[in-house]
């Protein structure tokens, strides 16, 4: 199975997009993280974007975004733009106008959460466990996709809807692309498709993650040695079975804890946990907050 058959099968979900107006230099528009991937696109001015506890990096008009899922990140303008923002008509009520400061426009973005979906599994960016960032220059075929959705989103009419998603599956697409021809790390579980015993195992692994798995188990059912396949999956995947596993049950804890009001314990033993207190210190190790502190962080933002 190729890499091309992969990016032909895959399914993009067009989530709500908002526009973010952010005015006034220095004015910060913090944004917490969500359970979904997000993507920003730069319409307009410049400043800086800081992920996480990262160092700040420069963006400006045209810049593409594509952040994993609960990655706390914060937008930044600068200097007052001369760039035309656009202006914001909602597609039905998908795209909201959040604006911040005063003053006089600096940075504008379009924002919106994104899915992919591949052979019915869901969560593929989740995957993803780096920033995908890139500044797009003019007539870049990225760039001009982008520019065509926004044109879309902000002057809705018949078909917007399909169009907008073709756009962004189509913007999508070529991303993915881009990254895995650089050899981006975070495009490796492509590397994993193209190889169907692995992508087997991490189908596997997605669909069980609740059961108790062992670097044995999953070497027994992809017919290979205990060895071999360990090394074989860190070479495809960029990290241990074992370890991917864990990451995914707490992405899963993460997306219940801020949905859901259900009770810590009770959330433990739904991704595979019988113990509270060992997968509270887990949780803490992976988001670097307990349970009871990440859900009060994340009902605070809503």
């Amino acid at each position: 199975m190729t890499i091309d058959r992969i990016l032909e099968a895959i399914e993009v979900d067009l989530q709500p997009f908002a526009f973010c107006e952010i005015k006034g230099a220095s004015t910060t528009l913090a944004l917490p993280g969500q359970t979904q991937a997000i993507l920003h696109y730069v319409t307009g001015g410049r400043g800086d974007i800081i992920i996480g506890k990262h160092s700040p990096q420069k963006i400006s008009r045209g810049t593409i975004i594509l952040l994993p899922a609960f990655q706390h990140h914060q937008l930044i303008s600068a200097t007052e733009t001369t760039d035309p923002l656009p202006q914001c008509r909602p597609i039905d009520t998908a795209l909201k106008h959040i604006l911040a400061g005063h003053g006089p426009q600096t940075l504008g973005a379009v924002c919106g959460l994104v899915d992919i979906s591949y052979q019915g599994i869901t969560g593929i960016l989740n995957l993803i466990q780096e920033p995908l960032i890139e500044h797009l220059e003019p007539g870049d075929r990225i760039r001009n996709a982008m520019d065509e959705l926004v044109l879309e989103l902000t002057n809705p009419t018949i078909g917007t809807r399909a169009l907008a998603r073709s756009l962004l599956e189509q913007c999508i697409i070529m991303l993915l692309r881009r990254h895995h021809n650089k050899g981006h790390k975070s495009i490796n579980w492509l590397n994993g498709v193209a190889d169907q015993q692995m992508w087997t195992i991490l189908q596997h692994i997605l669909d069980t993650s609740k059961e108790a798995h062992t670097v044995e188990s999953l070497a027994d059912k992809a017919g290979m040695s205990r060895a071999h396949f360990a090394k074989r999956f860190k070479e495809i995947y960029g990290t241990g079975p074992i370890d991917l596993l864990r990451s995914i049950r707490m992405r899963r804890a993460a997306e219940l804890l801020s949905g859901s009001d259900l009770p810590i314990k009770t959330i433990a033993s739904k991704i595979g946990y019988k113990s509270r207190s060992y997968f509270t210190r887990t949780f803490e190790i992976e988001f670097g907050k307990t349970p009871d502190k990440y859900r009060k962080s994340m009902n605070s933002t809503t």
